[in-house]
């Protein structure tokens, strides 16, 4: 491409077949959204960011954190109208930095998103056995029973065309999102605790605590944002799809967990909801949620904290299929695996081998009688650290690949100014997450070196397959980042 090209034009990989779908910005969106799982995190993560991180100023982090994800998109977005490729962080890193470190950053990212998707599985099963249990009286089950029964739906869903998982998506993430909005609305009609009040929003309570952790779970949160470019030949237009779904997925939700946070404060009280959410935070959310919305909200919001999670499941396994798809159509995976669906368009072998992977993934843990839950933390902690060192190397190597090759579209405020901003925050929680990977896995220091050495073990291997195909395969080194 010469220095004067507007954009590159849509493509699938040479000489393989594309993916196909037909997902318009709004599903899209959708699908990105959900893997977020909103209701979720207002349920789980927000108390827990009151207690560990910067207290009543968790609103400001969120805004912080989303503020830091836009300068990072803008050059993004623009990288991504220049690299027509589907693979996303591989591709990108790959384009900038070089095959090797393109590599190492493609495995890397598949380890972190995969970690992400098979320990939720163990999330669904004991969020699932609490409701059967809990909610409806029913008998108790292993975990694990009941985790099966997403994993077949899932894997039945993930093999089918990608338009299919949108509109299932649609339709969780509209419920879960309902039920925040009218716990909202009903915080605000009545006023809180004791009458609404900006002071989580004063500049005097913003470093209040550790407001590192408090960004550090803030970037988590928006989670998937950047997977909209892997989506981009099951898309139309990914020319406009790609940037109004990563901004729409920002902006959205920015508002929505900076606006929750604000009124859950409230809702507690000012003076009272620190104290509230490091004694209990399940009981902090659950008695707001009883005391502004009825029991008839609680239910509903405790019903669909299970389908929220079987959307983040959903979505990620489309996401670790895709990553696979795309490492094999460059055949640094079996190039089988690189199959497409005649009839769906879907990656449908890399689908099955996710399931797969996933169902041996969780043996150990049912094997062992292992805790789900500090299997989940471990496995969600990993990829949140992943994805963050993944986004900041995509930071990087945007400015370098746009300087060659952006054309018009590589201008200052772009593809210089916004990345370094974005460096700045990226960086200082990269640090943070490091530092503190122990609160992430929510396990011992002993064990948060074990797992940093992990993580530094798949990119490392990345980059060593990149310097043997590079010497003994050069057709397959020449692939690498969908090149």
């Amino acid at each position: 491409m010469t220095r004067d090209a507007k954009v590159a034009p849509h493509s699938t990989t040479a000489g393989e077949a594309g993916l196909r779908g037909n997902l318009s910005a709004l599903h899209l969106f959708f699908s990105v959204m959900a893997w977020n799982a909103p209701l979720v995190i207002v349920v789980g993560v927000i108390p827990v960011m009151l207690t560990v991180g910067n207290g009543i100023a968790t609103p400001v982090a969120f805004v912080t954190a989303g503020l830091v994800l836009g300068a990072f998109a803008v050059g993004f977005t623009r990288m991504a109208r220049v690299l027509p490729n589907p693979g996303a962080f591989y591709a990108y890193i790959t384009a900038g930095l070089g095959r090797e470190i393109g590599l190492g950053a493609g495995v890397l990212a598949l380890f972190g998103y995969f970690c992400a998707y098979a320990g939720t599985y163990a999330f669904s099963g004991v969020v699932f056995n609490s409701l059967v249990e809990n909610s409806i009286g029913g008998p108790g089950l292993p975990w694990w029973a009941l985790a099966f029964l997403f994993w077949a739906a899932v894997t039945v869903i993930g093999y089918c065309r990608i338009d299919l998982s949108a509109k299932v998506l649609a339709v969780l993430l509209v419920a879960e999102v309902a039920v925040i909005v009218v716990y909202d609305v009903a915080v605000f009609a009545q006023g809180g605790a004791v009458g609404l009040s900006v002071e989580p929003l004063d500049p005097s309570h913003w470093f209040d605590g550790s407001f590192g952790i408090a960004l550090l779970y803030g970037l988590g949160m928006y989670g998937g944002f950047e997977v909209t470019a892997l989506y981009r030949d099951e898309v139309r237009d990914p020319m406009r799809t790609v940037p109004r779904a990563t901004y729409a997925v920002l902006v959205f939700g920015m508002v929505l967990y900076g606006t929750t946070a604000w009124l859950f404060i409230n809702a507690l009280g000012i003076d009272d909801a620190v104290a509230a959410a490091t004694a209990d935070p399940t009981e902090a959310v659950e008695g707001t949620m009883q005391r502004f919305g009825g029991r008839l909200l609680l239910d509903l919001s405790t019903a669909l904290v299970m389908t929220s999670t079987f959307a983040v499941l959903l979505a990620g396994h489309n996401i670790v299929s895709r990553y696979v798809f795309n490492l094999s159509a460059d055949r640094i995976l079996p190039s089988k695996l690189s199959g497409v669906h005649a009839r769906h368009g879907s990656p449908h072998v890399a689908s099955v081998a996710t399931s797969v992977a996933a169902l041996l993934a969780n043996v150990p843990v049912i094997a062992l009688n292992l805790d789900p839950m500090r299997f989940y933390a471990a496995m969600l902690g990993i990829a949140s650290f992943v994805v963050i060192v993944a986004i900041l190397l995509t930071d990087i190597a945007i400015p370098l690949y746009m300087h060659r090759h952006g054309g018009e579209l590589s201008t200052f405020w772009a593809t210089i100014a916004c990345p370094f901003v974005a460096a700045a925050g990226l960086l200082t929680c990269v640090v943070m997450a490091a530092d503190n990977f122990e609160i992430l896995i929510g396990g011992s220091s002993s064990l948060a070196a074990a797992l940093l050495l992990l993580i530094g073990a798949f990119f490392a291997a990345g980059v060593v397959m990149a310097v043997i195909f590079r010497r003994t395969r050069p057709e397959i080194y020449a692939k690498i980042g969908r090149q």
